[in-house]
């Protein structure tokens, strides 16, 4: 059978006669099997296990505080009588204490400096639960001259920022630089966590001018000491002007740093940077962005068309010349891993490379992302420049998928390879061109060096192979064929008529689902049955990379919905220990492949979705769910235990809730059971 087939072809047959689930009449009405008051007996006395050891575990109690616009400092901070200001809870706290800001509107810069939590007992600044998100408002206010945030964190460790709303700070002056969320110093475990910033506006209009900047989060290690395990999570950042800086910046000396989850839109220059060699960290030190990943984030809408930093203006001119933003950028860090990532309507998707002549962006792995739909082009990597930009080495570019960028027909294609690119491997990623350009591959080049088929395993569409366009060494290809040999790249890539994605609607709006594969893609197995991946390794989704031995083309693993369902509970989409049909891990007494039916869990226990039976006037009512997709369900009934089994006739009921039912006339004894079985 082939890879994505559905159930192993010798245990089909008898797995269709045992997965039954049976009801009986008895005299103390219908009822199934005592092991489900068991379970729950069991499920206690867990409970009690746990509630025992985590009152063992827990430190002291440290102080909780409060803060809110009807409060005063001169108050003691507690929920009775709050502080009326952020700025003083941040002088007062110490580690394992929380602040809570009440929902309100508070027209105040804070900086919160030198605070040590630890991890067991971190500081934490956050919305009170239950209230709508606290909002730190500049409208009116006048950023000082040079650097300052709404927001600032000096040289702290284990400080948490949670689920705050920063917003409204904004210039003219190219002399101020307005931040929303700045942390600086040196530090360990920083965590911006479900943060809102938006409308930092860097507002000069000067065309041209570099020294016009704005952020709205940047951290910058610019101490002889690491800022490390630095997490930035499931924030929002939009509506940004930042003139020639970044939205989100990671800068200099930063280790350890986790962007995962954020949703960055609508901002006039670079979505999320990884940044080196600019001088921030002190001299021999390590200037560099490093150890990170990014994963899991959304970005759209990144254009610098009408940024005057580039040559346009705010509200109108400016051209597709003057688009240069990506999305998703490395710029001189490295052993960054980028993926996971949906990127579209961005001027470049992504950009990996160096501003810095002789400087590198190194060990960068982008991989299992969805690009689509950018401006200029999907991914570019190197430098533009070959007498002053730097470029990377050590890359990789795996497993994704880049449908249609290049919407401009400006010539970006979907890779562009610029200067002093080295060492670096592109395969496995699923490529559909704009139809405008047929542009797919282009190195306008001779600064770099690829080795024969570092380029490879590609699946290339949207296009005919005899009417294309690929750059190798600044000379160009119309026909696939004419860059595999000229190139000696792309010896196991191929061309297909159409790429078999789910679509059909695959404009630059629709949700990322519409990029996953069919089951009849030509993506489907296409990748080199040599491929390994990573322990963590996992598709846009995060399902597993292979399954039966072979790996799909794109950032899209196609799995059956069997084959889905043992992944999500197993991360073993063939099976495995614990992951077979029959097993039940969690000795419930309910097998894997009747909870798969069901729509229950295999790992939590408890029997709640098995069929039950209840009086319906003067008979039964056979009650039971039909989860598993690509099943069939039966239900039967017998005078007599354990035989004489046959179809139940009454017309079967559903709420469209995916509950069913059978409405049984009343008949003694009766016996009846749900049957499922792969058609």
């Amino acid at each position: 059978m082939s890879r994505h087939a559905t159930f192993p072809e010798k245990s089909v047959g008898s797995e269709r006669e045992l997965l039954e689930a049976e009801a009986q009449d008895t005299e103390c009405g219908w009822q199934f099997r005592g092991w489900r008051e068991l379970g729950i007996g069991l499920f206690w006395a867990t409970m009690r296990t746990v509630i025992f050891w985590l009152a063992m575990g827990l430190p002291a109690m440290a102080a909780e505080y409060f803060v809110a616009t009807s409060g005063a400092d001169t108050n003691a901070g507690s929920a009775a009588a709050p502080w009326r200001t952020i700025q003083k809870a941040a002088n007062t706290v110490a580690p394992g204490d929380t602040v809570n800001v009440v929902a309100g509107v508070y027209a105040e810069r804070v900086t919160i400096s030198g605070k040590r939590g630890t991890a067991v007992q971190p500081i934490v600044f956050r919305t009170r639960p239950g209230d709508s998100m606290a909002v730190l408002d500049q409208t009116g206010v006048t950023p000082p001259a040079g650097s300052s945030a709404v927001l600032s964190m000096v040289d702290c460790d284990h400080v948490t920022i949670q689920n705050l709303e920063i917003r409204n700070y904004k210039t003219t002056s190219d002399t101020r630089i307005p931040m929303g969320i700045w942390v600086r110093g040196a530090g360990n475990g920083v965590r911006i966590v479900s943060c809102k910033v938006h409308d930092i506006w860097q507002s000069n209009a000067t065309v041209g001018n570099f020294n016009a900047n704005g952020f709205g989060i940047l951290v910058a290690g610019d101490a002889a000491q690491p800022i490390q395990d630095l997490v930035i999570d499931g924030c929002e950042v939009y509506g940004l002007r930042t003139g020639a800086s970044e939205s989100v910046a990671i800068n200099g000396n930063v280790s350890g740093i986790q962007v995962t989850n954020n949703r960055v839109h609508d901002c006039n220059n670079i979505g999320i940077d990884f940044i080196g060699f600019e001088g921030t960290a002190p001299a021999g030190t390590m200037d560099q962005a490093r150890n990170a990943l990014c994963s899991g984030n959304t970005v759209w809408n990144i254009d610098s068309r009408f940024n005057p930093a580039y040559g346009g203006n705010f509200d109108a001119g400016g051209s597709d010349s003057t688009r240069s933003a990506p999305g998703l950028y490395v710029d001189g860090g490295r052993d960054v891993v980028m993926e996971r990532n949906h990127v579209y309507a961005c001027n470049f998707g992504v950009s990996i490379g160096s501003e810095h002549f002789g400087r590198v962006s190194s060990h960068v792995i982008l991989r299992n992302n969805l690009i689509h739909h950018c401006h200029v082009g999907g991914v570019v990597l190197g430098g533009s420049d070959p007498t002053q930009n730097g470029g990377a080495t050590g890359c990789s570019v795996l497993h994704n998928t880049l449908y249609e960028n290049d919407t401009t027909g400006f010539g970006g294609g979907q890779v562009s390879i610029q200067n002093f690119v080295g060492s670096t491997t592109l395969r496995h990623n699923l490529m559909v061109c704009n139809s405008s350009t047929a542009q797919f591959v282009l190195k306008d080049n001779t600064t770099g060096s690829f080795s024969p088929n570092d380029i490879d395993w590609n699946l290339y569409s949207g296009a005919s192979a005899t009417a294309v366009e690929f750059i190798w060494d600044g000379t160009s290809r119309a026909t696939f064929a004419a860059w595999r040999t000229d190139s000696l790249q792309d010896a196991n890539s191929f061309f297909a008529a159409t790429p078999g994605l789910v679509g059909p609607s695959l404009n630059a709006l629709a949700p990322a689902a519409n990029f996953k594969l069919t089951a009849s893609s030509a993506a489907l197995n296409a990748g080199n049955p040599a491929f390994v991946p990573q322990p963590s390794e996992r598709d846009l989704e995060g399902q597993s990379r292979v399954v039966g031995g072979l790996v799909d083309i794109g950032c899209d693993e196609w799995l059956s919905p069997w084959q889905a369902w043992r992944d999500s509970y197993f991360s073993l989409p063939d099976g495995g220990p614990g992951a077979e049909p029959m097993d039940d891990p969690d000795a419930d007494g309910v097998t894997n492949f009747m909870e798969y039916a069901l729509g229950s869990s295999p790992v939590s226990g408890g029997a709640s979705r098995l069929p039950v039976v209840t009086r319906a006037g003067a008979g039964y009512r056979f009650s039971y769910r039909k989860d598993g997709a690509g099943l069939v369900y039966g239900v039967e009934k017998s005078t007599m235990p354990g035989g004489g089994w046959v179809p139940v006739v009454e017309a079967e009921q559903t709420d469209g809730n995916g509950n069913f039912w059978r409405d049984v006339p009343l008949s003694a004894p009766l016996f009846m059971r749900l049957k499922v079985a792969w058609p």
